[in-house]
Parts: structure tokens; sequence; C-alpha cells
């Protein structure tokens, strides 16, 4: 596994090769033995290996939907077909089947099996891009063009994910400080923070004198919520490092978290002096004012943070959601149009231009709108209370 998760894969093999033929009655070695082989191009025997670890533990979804991706290559639609649903009746819960599926459909073209799957899956997981992505492609094949063009631009940036823990306790051996260091940013933004928090202390514990990664560590530390522990460790950074403008931001986030309100006004005013032109300190510094009940201040914040981080979704959404307050819909419905131009999957910025429409009268705008927020998520409250809005003032 070690071999395997830092690239050796011929050595991997040849050690998987050897577990297999002291102890073949475990499923995972067959199962990591198939994995290296398809990465060195021997799929056929790949798909052999991966057969017999479904014989010997028959439950593990993973390995069926996998079945499923290898036969696909080789246009075995029928076989894949069989896999990925038998995957789906072990894991009801996980998208991995119905994403296999869809593309099952699509290769034998046959977009509206494919957009059948597909609607049925995301009412269950509202907003999955790599789906919304499948979808766009089903519905352009059907020539529903309108639908096409918003489930494209939702899923965009799609990644398929594929859960397999099995691949997982390969991963987690992987070595090499930088390597480590992008698996825990990875973890971050994909808001995995307990894992995160564990990794970054372990590099922390190798270069304990490295700034910059204490002061991501107390970044995510804030973002996890504990923010008593993340200010601690960003008051160290900043002390020791006075111009790490970076880390004020952090320094001022946590404090809003712990409502301190007048010390994360010194932070991120501080951190804008240092460098006047982050964007990501007028948008922090913008929520602060806004907490503070200066609305009017928030909102040129806000404003000075898209002048200059003009791709910044969450400046926008909140200076749209100020605007609202401030009894000014036209600019409300201007911010948040840009925002869902830049992501078409905030459901707040839909929410927020249905509301601003219904204000001015648009109803077929609000309407729209709120279509595209029922798509992403149609049991978010917001969304209800904004839907039953609509009703009552048509």
């Amino acid at each position: 596994m070690i071999c395997e998760a830092n690239g050796l894969i011929a050595l991997a093999r040849d050690a998987y090769g050897a577990a297999t033929s002291i102890d073949g009655s475990d499923a995972k070695w067959w199962y990591r033995l198939a994995f290296v082989q398809a990465r060195s191009g021997r799929t056929d025997e790949a798909i052999q290996r991966v057969r017999h670890a479904i014989e010997l533990n028959p439950a593990y979804a993973p390995a069926h939907w996998r079945l499923g991706l290898w036969l696909l290559d080789r246009n075995d639609t029928d076989g894949a077909g069989r896999a990925f649903t038998r995957a789906g009746e072990l894991d009801p819960g996980d998208l991995s089947s119905a994403v296999g599926l869809a593309r099952v459909h699509l290769q034998r073209q046959q977009p509206q099996l494919a957009a059948d799957v597909l609607e049925r899956a995301l009412a269950k997981n509202p907003g999955d891009r790599y789906a919304m992505q499948l979808l766009g492609t089903a519905y352009r094949r059907l020539g529903r063009v309108e639908e096409a063009d918003f489930a494209l631009a939702v899923g965009m940036t799609g990644e398929p994910a594929w859960p397999d823990p099995w691949t997982d306790e390969m991963l987690a051996f992987r070595r090499g400080f930088a390597v480590r260091l992008k698996d825990a940013t990875e973890y971050f933004v994909a808001g995995q923070m307990p894992q995160a928090i564990a990794l970054l202390q372990q590099l922390r514990q190798e270069k304990p004198d490295d700034i910059a990664l204490l002061n991501h560590l107390g970044e995510v530390y804030v973002a996890a919520g504990r923010a008593g522990e993340g200010v601690a460790i960003l008051e160290q950074v900043v002390a020791r490092d006075p111009q790490r403008f970076e880390a004020y931001v952090n320094l001022a986030s946590g404090y809003v978290k712990l409502n301190e309100l007048a010390r994360a006004r010194a932070a991120i005013d501080r951190a804008i002096v240092i460098n006047p032109t982050l964007g990501r300190a007028h948008e922090t510094r913008g929520l602060i004012l806004w907490r503070s009940g200066d609305e009017r201040a928030a909102l040129d914040a806000l404003r000075a943070a898209v002048r200059n981080d003009p791709r910044d979704v969450r400046a926008l959404i909140w200076a749209g959601m100020v605007a609202t307050n401030l009894a000014r819909p036209a600019d409300a419905l201007e911010s948040f149009a840009r925002a869902t131009r830049l992501d078409p999957t905030r459901v707040d910025a839909w929410v927020g231009i249905a509301n601003a429409s219904m204000t001015l009268g648009e109803w077929n705008r609000a309407a729209s709108a709120l279509q595209h927020a029922t798509e992403l998520d149609p049991e978010a409250p917001a969304v209800r209370q904004a839907a039953d809005r609509l009703r009552s003032r048509r």
C-alpha cells in the first residue's frame, strides 16, 4: 500500500501478488492488486481480480461500481449496467451507482433514460455538480436547450466523487510534506475539517517553525467552529510576523465567531493597511460592519471587495443581502445576478434574485430563479419561504 500510494506500481503489484499467494481469502488484497494492474494498462487482469474480490466480499459496493467503470471503458455496457445496478442495491445512498448508470445510458445513446436516472438521484442529492454535468449532456441531446445550459453551467467544474474506504486507506500512506499539505488543503476545501486538522497537526510536528503552515492551521480551526483554538494560534502567527496580512484576515474571522467585534475590526483594519487591494479583507470588513449594525458602511466595504476581486461570489451575495435590508431591490438584484453568473450553484443567490424580482414586480424572473433554486436544494427553508411568498403575491 505504501508503494501504491507513492507511485511505485511495479513494486506494489509484486507485494500484492505475494499477499494474495499467502492469504487468498482477503478480498481487499485482490481489490488493490486489480487497481495496480489497471494502472499498468492490464485491464483484463484487473477485471478478473476485481471479480474475484467480489466473490470473496460481495457486499463491498465500491468493488461493483469499479468493475462497472472498467467494463464501460471496454464498451461492455450490459456488464457495466449490471455492476452499477448491484452497487446501487448495496448502497442506495451513494450517488456513484446512479452516475455510472447514467453514463451507461449516454454511451448507449439513450439520453432520456440517463435523464430519468439522474433526476431521481438529484432529488435525493440536490446540486451534485458532476451529476448536473451529465444531466446537462442528456438534456442537450434531448433538445432541452435552456435546461441543458443551466445544468451544464452548474456542473462545469464537477468532478466525480467515488467513495471508496479501501482506497482511502491506501492513500493515507502517501508521504512527502508537499503531498500531505495538498491533501490537508483538499480536506479543508471539501469541508472535512477533522481530517484537515489531524494532517496539519502532523505536519506542524515536523515543521514547528513554519509560519505559513501555522496560519493555515489557525484558519482551519476557525472554519471548523473551534475559533478559540484558531485565534490562539493566529495570535502567535502575527506576533512572530506582524506583516502577514492573511493571518490578520483569519484572525479577524476568528474574533467575529467569538463575537469580539472590536478586536475583529482592529485586525481587519491592520490587514487592509498592509495590503489594501486584498478583496477578502474588504469582504471580512463588510461582514464585521454588518454584524455591528452599520449596513451602509458594510455595503461600501463589500463593493470594495468586489472591485478588488470581481469573482468574489460571497461578497456579491452579502452585498445583495445588505442592499435588500436597505430597501434597494434593484441593487440587490444586480449583485445576486452577478453571483449566479459566477457560480450557478449558489441557492442563496437564486433566492435573492427571486425575492428582489418579487419586490420589483418581475414575476416571471422570480419564478425562473425559484425553479433553479429548487433544482439545487428543494428542502432549503429559504427556498420554501420564497416559493410561499411568490404564491401569495401572485
